[in-house]
């Protein structure tokens, strides 16, 4: 068995190479045209072809590869499926390629849904699921142990600190997410950006980015009972640094936690 790590040069985001018994499965294969194509070049070098392609959620760089792979059977996590199926993705990919310059595969395609929670048989390997929402709402992790591998899409990177659509269920991934690592912890940790970890290097993140949301929570439900508006309460929320910078072209993502937090505060 052979597991092998590939990094786009947009945002340090990872592909994933798994291969055993002359089949292999690519994990959220990106970005351009020329760094998906290695992949596949990889896995013919290993004496075997990609018979399945895996995403952890469809944010538009984790997903811009899949049709690389037209022979290959598209998997993903039933929540992920739908946001491909609606057509966002595609549309994102088409903004993406032009915003950046690159040549990206195409648009994504499913061609098999999987319920999220229990084990899947994905090519030669079993693959544990767990859902990740938070990052956004279709997050799946993808646990092989035979290989004692973890791909947490969009989670535990040393490059970024959280993005997030709902800090309260970003929280609640974190908090599973330190449990397993403290109990059940995998010999690597992959998330979508960045370097792999060791699960004591992950849990620390972890431990980092509940931190910071938590101090987030705080800071702005704070100023809120104590009679802040919705303005004193957002520069209460900026004033809580995040655990690390993210790359370059993504600090407004601070800004962007900072209102999802007081948005879920708010009364509507």
């Amino acid at each position: 068995m052979h597991v092998e790590r590939f990094e786009s040069a947009l945002w340090q985001t990872t592909s994933l190479l798994v291969v055993a018994d002359g089949e292999a499965v690519v994990l959220d294969p990106c970005i351009d045209s020329a760094e998906v194509a290695r992949l596949d070049v990889r896995a013919r070098e290993l004496g075997a072809r990609v018979t399945h392609v895996l995403a952890t959620h469809a944010d538009w760089d984790h997903v811009c590869g899949i049709a690389a792979f037209p022979d290959a059977v598209a998997t993903m996590g039933e929540l992920t499926a739908q946001a491909v199926e609606s057509g966002a993705p595609a549309d994102v990919i088409v903004k993406r390629a032009v915003e950046y310059g690159l040549e990206v595969p195409g648009a994504p395609r499913v061609d098999r849904a999987l319920a999220v929670g229990v084990a899947h048989r994905v090519g030669p390997f079993t693959v544990e699921t767990l859902a990740l929402p938070g990052h956004k709402p279709d997050g799946t992790a993808f646990r092989v142990r035979a290989l004692g591998l973890l791909a947490v899409g969009d989670y535990l990177s040393s490059v970024e600190f959280p993005f997030v659509s709902s800090t309260a269920d970003y929280r609640m991934t974190l908090a599973g997410l330190i449990d397993l690592l403290r109990h059940d912890p995998p010999d690597q940790v992959v998330p979508g950006h960045g370097p792999p970890h060791t699960a004591a290097e992950a849990l620390a993140i972890a431990e980092a980015d509940l931190d910071y949301l938590r101090e987030l929570r705080a800071a702005v439900a704070g100023a809120i009972e104590g009679g802040a508006d919705g303005v004193r309460a957002r520069k209460a929320g900026l004033l809580i640094d995040p655990p690390r910078p993210a790359s370059d072209g993504l600090d407004d993502m601070r800004i962007a936690n900072v209102e999802t937090q007081l948005a879920e505060l708010l009364p509507h």
